[in-house]
């Protein structure tokens, strides 16, 4: 072996020495975003000097996004030019647009039925949309530690008509529900790189999302969705609203977020 790349974040691998081969480190965020965004996690503070020693040793340090990589500059004093970002990328083999009719004012979420996917910011923000468009139909996929909590709050907000949970959704599912809906939603605290985001892209249909990292880059400029403040109901429903009453497709999938330009940056990186 004489090269090694390895992968950090929560839960990822963390050096406590120097190695004697060049070693690549790919980050897919930092514990430190994860105890700022996430208030109940503020003791992984902890972790952060091991992190820090890891970034320090490793000789090149590939990031998900532009976020992560400021804030390797800035919280962990990480040089700049050690740092390269590539985004996470998406198999348009797998998600890719399908001539099927959308289904009426259909709105999706795909994720982990967890706090910080925000699934509780989207429901608690659906009243204010079905005052607006009553047949608003919210269908949710996946499982997670919340999803009887967010099951009872549908029941609590009398949203039973407006609201499916479908559980978990096979891969080979997938491309059909991104192609049926008006537009899907993103409502995370924070990503390290919204996957889902380039997945609904990949097969035309529009995102509304949070203003956060992980999630920001890819849709500020409006081509490819909607973006609002994490926490404020009124704004995420007028942009589902929004893309409701004017549906429209996605702008084409930039190079950088496809499978081969992923594969060749990556390989720049390790080989150079």
């Amino acid at each position: 072996m004489d090269k090694l790349n390895i992968h950090t974040g929560p839960g990822g691998v963390l050096l406590i020495r120097k190695l004697r081969i060049p070693v690549f480190v790919t980050c897919h965020h930092t514990y430190w975003q994860q105890y700022t965004h996430i208030k109940a996690q503020f003791w992984k503070r902890i972790f952060l000097p091991f992190e820090q020693r890891t970034y320090r040793f490793a000789d090149k340090i590939i990031c998900d996004c532009d976020d992560t990589k400021q804030v390797l500059i800035e919280r962990y004093n990480v040089p700049v030019e050690k740092i390269t970002v590539i985004h996470c990328a998406v198999d348009t083999g797998k998600f890719h647009f399908e001539n099927i009719p959308k289904k009426f004012n259909n709105i999706l979420y795909l994720g982990r039925i967890a706090k910080r996917k925000g699934i509780d910011f989207l429901i608690r923000s659906m009243p204010l949309v079905v005052r607006t468009i009553p047949d608003a139909q919210l269908l949710v996929g996946g499982i997670g530690s919340c999803l009887e909590k967010m099951k009872s709050l549908v029941r609590q907000l009398d949203l039973e008509r407006n609201v499916t949970f479908l559980g978990f959704v096979p891969d080979n599912h997938l491309n059909t529900l991104y192609n049926q809906a008006h537009c899907v939603v993103v409502p995370s605290i924070f990503e390290g790189f919204g996957i889902t985001v380039i997945e609904a892209l990949a097969a035309g249909t529009r995102v509304v999302g949070t203003d956060v990292d992980g999630i920001r880059e890819i849709l500020k400029s409006g081509e490819y969705g909607r973006l609002v403040p994490y926490g404020d109901h009124q704004a995420l429903a007028d942009a589902i609203i929004a893309e409701l009453n004017e549906p429209k497709r996605a702008g084409v999938l930039r190079a950088e977020y496809l499978v081969e330009q992923f594969r060749n940056r990556y390989l720049q990186v390790l080989e150079g």
